[in-house]
């Protein structure tokens, strides 16, 4: 039996797979249904960044010295000083994809095309089924982690017409599915900084070398009040620390539901890098009264699509602080609308096994560990927003969680985590609170559940209100 299976393989997981190479005697497999890794393929844009610094790689913010680390990536290909002499610390998408496959291959005890079928509760742990090139495969072990990462999401308004046409995607597909020409009216939803990235890519398509006349009318379209940059500063930054993200697990269960939501500046929005580039490309092409055929407005909701006898798509908007609404007949429309959490089948069989909280969600320790009433233990990689906070997704702390998923997986701490990040401060210290009021058992169990010793008869059913419909920020995997 092994020690642990590992589902799926971007970059969470990958960072448990980096960290634990060669450090421990456990025994795992990693199973990934893609055929190889390859990040948001779909978005690897020419000139797109990340949005956090390259220290944000797959382990450097827990083992910096580790031979998978992002400057190790760069000597190994000669490009050390050619990255000092850019004095930039936001690298191309394109080099990270590059550098987590770098690390794939040298990794051990990972398996590409292998897809989990399902997965059973056995005396000692879990029997799990994998479809690996056409054989399935049977493997057991102990424990789980899951990073079976996120699914790009498209509006209730455009799914209807999706799988009637070529010309409604996703962002998540744009490099691969766009048309080369475009003509018409080209209808670009979102304001993201996926979003952002392809206005750039479509702005540039316009016109043709020498030609004086736009190859189409590009509409840049938003719910939203507007295209507005996420958080950048350093204190705001800090939300982004193993810091707050203690101090949000700790918070009542009520308001961590609504906290994601408020702090939408802080992991939505474009970078202002971004921003500036359209904003010149804008003025550029307006020089002398020229038409810039753009069209950039928020507040405009996607009420209504449909498919036309000519193969245009009827978009029917609303602009709902004036409450007028209106319809563009578009030749194409590209959707950047985030992507959601998926409800995986092959969990099916564990459903009833894994207690809720108030709000119908797992409930998952401040290890990152579902209370699972089975034999084994099941920890989770990036869905657990509504528990430890908007810094869930984000590549920065990705190393974080997976070192405190591999010390429990171990059963000791092979990896010392450094505390106080930050210099603010997140609640009320200790050793100022003027009363220590003892919560009840039902707080204590949505807010500050540890392992449990001993497993519960109690049985509940997941409800499939347990899946976050929120859309989140490009950080996550």
């Amino acid at each position: 039996m092994l020690d642990f299976i590992g589902i799926g393989l971007g970059p969470f997981n990958l960072s448990l797979a980096s960290l634990l190479q060669g450090k421990s005697e456990l025994k795992y497999q990693f199973f990934e249904q893609k055929d190889g890794f390859d990040w948001h393929a779909g978005m690897q844009l020419p000139n797109a960044l990340l949005q956090v610094p390259f220290m944000a790689d797959l382990v450097s913010l827990v083992e910096p010295t580790s031979p998978y680390s992002f400057l190790n990536y760069l000597k190994h290909h000669q490009r050390l000083y050619k990255f000092y002499f850019r004095e930039n610390l936001y690298i191309p998408r394109q080099e990270y994809n590059h550098y987590c496959q770098w690390v794939v291959k040298q990794l051990e005890d990972v398996q590409f095309n292998s897809r989990v079928l399902d997965v059973q509760p056995v005396k000692g742990g879990f029997e799990v089924e994998v479809l690996f090139n056409g054989e399935i495969q049977c493997y057991r072990a102990r424990q789980l982690v899951l990073g079976i990462g996120t699914v790009p999401h498209l509006p209730e308004s455009l799914q209807n017409i999706y799988s009637q046409t070529t010309q409604c995607l996703h962002s998540a597909e744009y490099l691969k599915n766009c048309p080369e020409k475009l003509k018409g009216d080209v209808v670009l939803i979102g304001s993201g900084q996926s979003a952002a990235e392809i206005f750039i890519d479509l702005f540039d398509r316009q016109y043709a070398q020498g030609q004086v006349k736009a190859n189409f009318h590009l509409h840049w379209l938003t719910r939203s009040a507007g295209f507005f940059p996420m958080e950048n500063t350093p204190l705001g930054l800090e939300h982004f620390s193993p810091d707050y993200m203690h101090y949000f697990y700790h918070l009542p269960t009520a308001l961590k539901a609504e906290l994601p939501v408020q702090q939408a500046n802080l992991y939505k929005g474009i970078s202002s890098k971004t921003i500036r580039d359209i904003y010149e490309r804008l003025y550029h092409r307006s020089i002398g009264g020229q038409n810039t055929d753009v069209t950039l407005a928020g507040h405009h909701q996607l009420q209504h699509a449909e498919v036309l006898e000519n193969q245009k798509l009827r978009l029917r908007f609303e602009q709902h602080q004036q409450n007028e609404k209106y319809m563009v007949d578009a030749d194409c429309v590209i959707a950047a609308t985030g992507y959601r959490y998926p409800k995986p089948a092959f969990l099916q069989n564990l459903q009833s096994l894994i207690s809720l909280d108030q709000t119908d969600r797992w409930q998952v320790s401040s290890d990152f560990e579902v209370n699972y009433h089975g034999d084994g233990r099941i920890f989770l990689q990036n869905m657990e927003v509504f528990h430890h906070g908007v810094g869930t997704p984000d590549l920065g702390l990705g190393a974080y969680r997976a070192a405190r998923i591999a010390n429990q997986l171990l059963g000791r701490e092979l990896f010392k985590l450094d505390q106080a990040q930050s210099y603010q401060q997140f609640g009320v210290a200790a050793s100022v609170k003027l009363d220590q009021p003892v919560r009840n058992h039902a707080q204590l169990a949505d807010s500050t559940l540890s392992r449990v010793s001993q497993k519960s008869d109690q049985r509940r059913h997941i409800s499939p209100t347990f899946y976050s419909q929120l859309k989140l920020s490009e950080h996550i995997d």
